[in-house]
């Protein structure tokens, strides 16, 4: 019994680890992408371009330094960035691809 417990804690452990990784990666993309990004596409749908831009990059940054000491942190993170990836981005491709 012992050893279940110890190998689904290290599974636990694993889990969160590639969670972490992948909330960094898509928080480093997405900033990327809106840093690429026209200020007047976050005009049109009434956001601000430096917001998101402080958001993500603090999310990724918040994960970095203290995912692995909190899980709150990167659970923050994970939701921001869910928000950016689920609306943000959709409104601004939506928006550039109608400016054409």
């Amino acid at each position: 019994m012992n050893d279940f417990l110890n190998r689904a804690f290290i599974s636990v452990s694993l889990l969160q680890w590639v969670f972490l990784v992948l909330v960094i990666i898509a928080a480093v993309w997405g900033a990327i992408q809106v840093a690429m990004t026209r200020d007047d596409a976050f005009t049109v749908i009434d956001r601000s371009k430096q917001n998101w831009l402080l958001l993500l990059g603090g999310s990724a940054l918040g994960v970095v330094v203290l995912g692995p000491l909190i899980s709150m942190a990167w659970i923050v993170g994970a939701v921001i960035v869910g928000i950016y990836w689920q609306d943000i981005r959709p409104s601004i491709r939506d928006v550039l691809g109608n400016a054409q």
